[in-house]
């Protein structure tokens, strides 16, 4: 019981630094929200959003970096207390009455120990709910097209299905001219094209439909080709045809221009699945994969039997890597160039002799076969890489919850003695160290999710790389802190170049007493 109990230098310890982890905790999570949010300025600019949408995106964002403001309110706030406590010397007389480093960083340890709880259940629980709401907000407004604008001598692609083109248009007034407009909605229909030498162009009330008033023009149809359409000479027929008119009215739906349309269609990212959702997506991948490559292999193995291979491989011992296929693939590949080659030969003959249509007939069936075999493997090939690249993705998502997590520990370890041996408080040295800190752990945080989805290392070291770069430093400042020594001790420096100097003297003297 007497590890765990309160003194005053402990309550002011903890009250210290609670509030200033509160305070760099808000001033970060502003920080992440306005970087955020101006990082997405360029695509939601123009698009005649209320004060609701966004406040609703500014409250996504809040919660999409929060994860992210915990590390490095905690390295901020650490290094301030303790450089604080350090440069004035209230750190000195807790160690002059007996206090360890220890004792000193105990309750702000377990208060960060609670903070990761809490980090740890955020993450794996409330922000994987609303990581699909996220998402579909953030792309309904970069999708989202801006207010309608005809501009004369400019191609409107604004309604999508629809392009508008206005050779002229008067000012301040809905009436134009030299107006063309194709229409392609309808894919599997037909293709309209109309043109018109004056109209008037407007939108309904409640700005739902634009209405075209066409006058004096032309509506050119052109169905798009179907495969049981007939043929002339191997060329399809399609029907075309021309009307004339001298007015008409066209209403379009502009209900692409409004919000809300996007779905929640990301329950398949690994980010928006909780812990035990994650666990079972990773054993369906994991089936997946073993189904793809059992199928990769006996086809391999299949073709390899009918082209009469000296080598097969075995379905029971046949590595199961994309590479293989790709090996396999290769092989087939030099088939194919042989066959190539005779043709090429046969090619040549032609005018010395007679064509030999069935040896022909043999070869181009045969340079078939060995194409289909080779898309067939490209295809299989794809489709286990991106089956890869997913089991990659829900490992390392399950990896980078708890790395995350552990870094708020770390920070913790880390800028608490670094604070002590710096003897800095405020926002001036503290921020520094701490910028380029957060620098490290974000470049290779980065590089770690790069190296695990391009498959050069396994998810777990992927996740954890940044944890493991700063793991050093932490155990070095924790060192140094305890027993009272700087960053560097300058006598030791001093006596390790004075030594180096003692070397070098003494392997000139023995060189020159050779010499001579």
């Amino acid at each position: 019981m007497r590890f765990f109990s309160i003194k005053k230098i402990d309550k002011l310890l903890l009250r210290n630094f609670v509030i200033t982890f509160i305070l760099l905790l808000k001033l970060v999570f502003f920080i992440l929200i306005i970087h955020t949010f101006f990082l997405l300025f360029q695509d939601i600019a123009g698009k005649g959003l209320g004060v609701s949408i966004y406040a609703k995106l500014l409250w996504y964002i809040g919660l999409n970096v929060m994860p992210d403001a915990f590390p490095v309110a905690v390295l901020v706030s650490s290094l301030i207390v303790f450089g604080h406590f350090a440069e004035s010397y209230e750190l000195t007389a807790m160690r002059a009455a007996g206090l360890s480093l220890q004792r000193t960083l105990r309750l702000p340890f377990i208060f960060i120990l609670m903070v990761s709880g809490v980090l740890f259940y955020f993450q794996d629980y409330i922000h994987p709910t609303i990581k699909p709401k996220i998402f579909a907000l953030v792309e309904d407004i970069i999708n989202k097209k801006t207010a309608l604008l005809i501009q004369p001598g400019v191609i409107c692609n604004d309604i999508p299905g629809y392009s508008i083109y206005v050779d002229k248009k008067e000012k301040g007034k809905e009436q134009m001219q030299g107006i063309v407009m194709y229409d392609y909605s309808k894919k599997q229909g037909r293709v309209v094209l109309t043109t018109a030498e004056a109209g008037r162009l407007y939108t309904t009330s409640d700005e739902g439909y634009l209405v075209m008033e066409l006058t004096n023009g032309h509506n050119y149809v052109e169905p798009l080709p179907s495969r049981k359409e007939p043929t002339l000479n191997n060329k399809p027929l399609h029907p075309f045809y021309t009307n004339n008119f001298a007015y008409q009215k066209i209403r379009i739906s502009l209900e692409a221009l409004k919000m809300g349309n996007t779905k929640e269609k990301y329950e398949w990212d690994p980010r928006t699945r909780m812990h035990a959702q994650l666990k079972q997506l990773t054993q369906e991948w994991s089936q997946q994969i073993e189904k793809m490559e059992q199928k990769a292999r006996l086809l391999i193995q299949e073709q390899c039997t009918h082209y009469q291979f000296t080598t097969q491989p075995d379905p029971l011992t046949f590595p199961s890597h994309s590479e293989e296929i790709k090996t396999a693939r290769d092989a087939f590949m030099v088939f194919r160039n042989q066959l190539i080659e005779r043709k090429d030969a046969l090619d040549k003959a032609e005018a010395a002799q007679a064509d030999d249509p069935i040896a022909r007939g043999v070869i181009e069936n045969a340079l078939y076969a060995v194409e289909r075999i080779k898309t067939k493997l490209e295809h299989e090939k794809q489709l286990l890489d991106d089956l890869r690249k997913g089991w990659r993705e829900c490992l390392y998502e399950k990896n980078h919850r708890l790395a995350m997590v552990i870094r708020c520990i770390i920070m913790f370890l880390l800028a608490a003695p670094l604070g002590c041996i710096i003897r800095r408080g405020g926002f001036g040295i503290s921020v520094l160290i701490s910028c380029f800190f957060m620098l490290v752990q974000y470049i290779f945080t980065i590089c770690g999710r790069d190296l695990v989805m391009d498959g050069k290392c396994i998810p777990f070291v992927g996740a954890w790389l940044a944890n493991f770069i700063l793991a050093p430093f932490c155990l070095f400042f924790l060192l140094q802190a305890q027993h009272g020594m700087g960053l560097l001790s300058v006598d030791k420096f001093v006596a390790s170049i004075q030594s180096i100097r003692r070397y070098i003297r003494l392997g000139y003297c023995c060189n020159k007493k050779k010499n001579s």
